[in-house]
């Protein structure tokens, strides 16, 4: 058995930019791990600085999400402007791709008192809590601190630790549903925040991003089980 904090959030709107995107700017699916450790440290009260730290108490929760229902999507059509002194120099129009009334759970493992501790903050958060971008709001609809036991590594709408493509089989597929493969992107699961307030990525490794309707088993892969679902850890061991 293993503690487990499991927050149930939904938002109106989301968006997790894939980070080598520029002019079409896709989404990710689901909160990616730093997302995930961003919102528990909204939920503490730790600055930019202080969450990233070597020693904050954020580097050693391992992280994962599960997808509760498939958002809807749409493009929205964004133009920066370039300013030099007082005139606009250029413009640049981009699109980033949105996502609309998600729902997920996010799931965090560690040491009981760090899990107690962030289940009193998620109740009364120190920041507002986002699903990405600052203004892209979050509500919590509810906290559990429960008992996690060992499962199948059998998975769907959830974020898994490497490229699971070459492993992964097919267990089922939802009727009417078309099957999706796997997004892989490798990501950072930290990072370092210089003098300058500027972050630059730390720990990447590869990360798949599962769909809701497709159920895929990975062999080899420790799994965790609440309720009949599985899911993986990432970060603090569970890479």
């Amino acid at each position: 058995m293993e503690p487990v904090l499991i927050v149930t959030v939904q938002g109106p709107v989301a968006s997790f930019r894939r980070p080598l995107d520029h002019n079409y700017q896709r989404t990710f699916p689901m909160p990616p791990p730093t997302t995930l450790k961003g919102i528990a440290g909204a939920a503490l009260g730790l600055s930019d600085r202080e969450l990233w730290r070597p020693k904050s108490p954020v580097h050693r929760l391992r992280v994962s999400v599960w997808m509760e229902s498939t958002p809807g999507r749409a493009r929205d059509l964004w133009t920066v402007l370039k300013v030099a002194g007082s005139t606009i120099k250029a413009r640049s129009p981009y699109f980033r791709e949105l996502l609309f009334f998600t729902r997920y759970t996010l799931l965090y493992g560690g040491e009981r008192a760090l899990l107690e501790e962030l289940e009193r903050a998620f109740w009364d958060p120190a920041y507002p809590l986002s699903l990405g971008r600052e203004d892209e709001l979050l509500w919590v609809e509810g906290v559990r601190l429960v008992e996690a036991q060992p499962g199948k590594p059998r998975f769907r709408g959830t974020l898994l630790p490497g490229d699971v493509r070459p492993s992964a089989r097919l267990v089922s597929l939802e009727p009417g549903v078309t099957f999706e493969p796997p997004i892989v992107e490798t990501l950072p699961l930290a990072f370092a925040v210089d003098a300058r307030g500027v972050r630059r990525p730390e720990a990447s490794m590869p990360v798949s991003f599962l769909s809701l309707g497709v159920e895929l088993e990975v062999p080899g892969l420790t799994a965790w089980e609440w309720e009949g679902r599985a899911w993986a850890w990432i970060g603090s061991g569970g890479e």
